[in-house]
């Protein structure tokens, strides 16, 4: 039977594994471009693994591990949308067996559970794929070829690019803090919200890269590794008034007017962001005095992840159906 460490180590090799899922599906949902066919299933999908982000790491959270925050490594083989749809089916066969496998070895109860009803929906998702791998044919088979067009000035792509590092970051973070506070409600929940909020900022800078023909890309950088309440929030809290300073500051180059739209979003993520910060502030005030201080983790130590800049997407949906 797998227990303990080891299966604190598995299922922290299952959270890389869906991690890089959700960031390898919203790349290529955002270059279809989100109103295609292919790029309205992608989103779906990356949606759904980020659930399976969630699950495994909620087990991990409830055992009083440490939920591995970085993305695994995501074979696949770029050269058209057959090759990358091919590779997608082989990755999710891959999955669809392992957790089988896993789950056949799992005393505990509810991570048996999440691995079987991960192996299942790796099933339906390699069945998707496959469904569209047929219906798109032969045209498929056409070499994919992204060029940057001339619409977004060099500066502006890599100012988008940190921009989307920044909210990528406080994304994980505010995840992080979710997962290992889960005990201190309502800290865990509202964390989750406000990591979906973060990641609804994040999209509409992924979005405009894709459009002109950059590659959205991530990069994790450091995150805060406290296990209390009280430097857990002072953190974030720290981040968010650095996000929307970073916007004021966006939302002023002349640059930025040359597109309306963005700008307008970018004014719009200002507003949010004081939203948030003050949404933290009151977790600060509630929580305060009601969880009991833990040991402090030693500082997040960030290895190269072999995907570099990464694009994550977004989490809109689940934010509005709780609206």
């Amino acid at each position: 039977m797998t227990e303990g460490q080891a299966l604190i180590d598995m299922l922290n090799a299952d959270l890389r594994d869906e991690h890089a899922s959700v960031i390898r599906y919203l790349i290529h949902a955002y270059q279809a471009g989100e109103d295609s066919p292919l790029g309205a299933m992608l989103l779906t999908m990356a949606r759904e693994e980020m659930w399976h982000m969630d699950w495994l790491a909620d087990v991990l959270g409830g055992m009083g591990a440490e939920p591995d925050m970085t993305p695994g490594v995501y074979p696949h083989d770029p050269t058209s949308t057959a090759s990358l749809l091919r590779s997608y089916i082989e990755w999710e066969e891959r999955l669809v067996k392992s957790y089988v496998e896993q789950a056949e070895g799992v005393s505990d109860p509810e991570a048996r559970r999440v691995l079987l009803q991960q192996s299942l929906e790796s099933n339906v998702h390699k069945q998707r794929f496959a469904s569209a791998l047929a219906r798109l044919g032969p045209e498929a088979e056409t070499p994919l070829a992204y060029g940057a067009s001339k619409e977004l000035a060099p500066e502006m792509a890599d100012r988008l690019q940190d921009e989307m590092a920044g909210e990528y970051r406080l994304v994980l973070q505010h995840l992080r803090h979710s997962f290992v506070l889960e005990d201190a409600c309502p800290v865990s929940s509202e964390l989750e919200l406000v990591a979906m909020r973060h990641m609804k900022h994040l999209s509409h800078f992924a979005e405009k890269l894709a459009e002109t023909g950059h590659e959205p890309k991530f990069e994790r950088s450091a995150l805060d590794m406290s296990r209390a309440v009280e430097p857990a929030l002072d953190s974030d809290l720290q981040l968010t008034h650095q996000a929307r300073d970073r916007f004021v500051h966006l939302s002023q180059e002349p640059g930025l007017a040359e597109h309306p739209g963005l700008k307008l979003e970018v004014e719009n993520m200002i507003i949010q962001e004081e939203f948030l910060a003050a949404t933290v502030e009151e977790l600060q005030e509630t929580a305060e005095a009601k969880v009991p201080a833990a040991p402090e983790a030693e500082p997040d130590s960030i290895p190269a992840s072999p995907l570099g800049r990464l694009t994550v997407g977004s989490l809109m949906e689940r934010v509005e159906n709780r609206e």
